[in-house]
């Protein structure tokens, strides 16, 4: 029989087992942080250097922007409006950040290689843009299909490409096209077809002031352009 008190023994086995659990728990621990990539000290340098030039462009931005207020008769002093050129500023920035984004950085790695070789077509995709003729907005939606040649692109990642084109200043032809071409850019498809219904501020709020006008235009690469069959079934499709 041992001479060892039970208390002792128990009090050991505890401290023991805490031991072993805290050893278990920091492995564990130290093997999620070994998977986390280190901080770079190049990327944190470039991310605080594009701070710093959104930061310049907000207060150019602002500047030009109580001029503006100043040129059309307004007090850029009294309440209201204090704050409004810097909030011009920063909604600009946001209105045109497609500048700053390119279709490699969007796509990613949401290309998928498919054995599939039949229409795919995402529809009614949102759309806000900036007509550089006017700064004004156009609003419509965009409707996206293509055909595959042995690569499937994310679905989300079609929204994404409207996204990085729309987000700049443009006119709604050149806008269609650039989308179709970033497509055929991100997984050369066997064809590809874009249709843009939108309205346009610059021919509601002022010129004509038409508000039930609405701007169709297409572009149709490939099959689509080619074959008016497979053109014919994207277009009755969309119109669903």
């Amino acid at each position: 029989m041992s001479d060892v008190p039970v208390s002792t023994k128990l009090s050991g086995e505890l401290s023991l087992n805490g031991d072993v659990e805290y050893h278990n728990k920091s492995l564990a621990v130290a093997k999620r942080l070994s998977s986390v990539a280190p901080l770079n000290f190049h990327d944190d340098f470039e991310l605080s250097e594009h701070r710093a030039e959104t930061d310049s462009k907000v207060t150019e931005l602002s500047r030009a922007y109580r001029h503006i207020l100043t040129a059309i008769g307004e007090n850029p002093e009294r309440q209201g409006l204090l704050k409004t050129p810097e909030r011009a500023a920063n909604a600009l920035m946001f209105f045109t950040h497609g500048y700053g984004q390119k279709i490699q950085d969007v796509v990613n790695d949401a290309i998928f290689e498919e054995d599939h070789d039949e229409l795919v077509i995402v529809k009614d995709i949102e759309m806000f843009s900036m007509c550089e003729h006017h700064l004004v907005p156009f609003i419509g939606k965009v409707s996206i299909g293509y055909l595959p040649n042995k690569k499937v692109l994310g679905l989300s990642k079609l929204a994404r490409i409207v996204e990085v084109y729309s987000r700049r200043l443009q006119v709604q032809e050149r806008l269609t096209k650039q989308i179709a071409l970033a497509i055929v850019e991100a997984i050369n498809p066997t064809g590809v077809g874009v249709v843009i219904e939108a309205t346009h501020m610059c021919m509601v709020m002022r010129g004509v002031q038409k508000i039930n006008s609405k701007t169709l235009t297409s572009t149709m690469l490939g099959y689509f352009r080619e074959d008016p069959k497979t053109r014919e079934e994207f277009l009755t499709l969309i119109r669903q």
